[in-house]
């Protein structure tokens, strides 16, 4: 059965795996964020513009799926082609495959909110 996301209908199938692409990633991200900054919209933000920039290596104002891939591997994320094609697809807001700076705030932000939804209900079962 469908799904209906922010970029259109997708497949149970779909959304599962770029989930699962950007979950190997999330606890890296995070960190990268800074644990500290978490329940600071603004701060998360600009920690994202700051990253972006260190990933964006060309500085074209764009990620592409090899800055991307590289930028996994220098975190210790080992992710396949196929993931890094999933996690582009979930960033892309506007189909280009490619990641602006708006776009990947906007995924940091969602990602942030992802960690903390894990982290609140792992605490809730203990």
């Amino acid at each position: 059965m469908p799904i209906k996301t922010r970029d259109g209908w997708k497949t149970k199938r779909q959304v599962s795996a770029q989930e699962a692409a950007w979950k190997k990633s999330r606890k890296h991200m995070i960190e990268k964020i800074g644990l500290e900054h978490l329940d600071d919209t603004g701060k998360v933000e600009s920690r994202a513009r700051s990253i972006f920039a260190e990933i964006d290596s060309d500085a074209n104002g764009k990620i592409d799926q090899e800055e991307l891939g590289k930028a996994m591997r220098n975190m210790g994320v080992s992710l396949s082609v196929g993931e890094l094609t999933n996690m582009m697809k979930e960033a892309d807001e506007d189909g280009d495959m490619l990641m602006d700076v708006d776009e990947f705030a906007d995924l940091c932000l969602q990602e942030v909110k992802r960690y903390k939804a894990v982290t609140t209900s792992m605490c809730l079962m203990m």
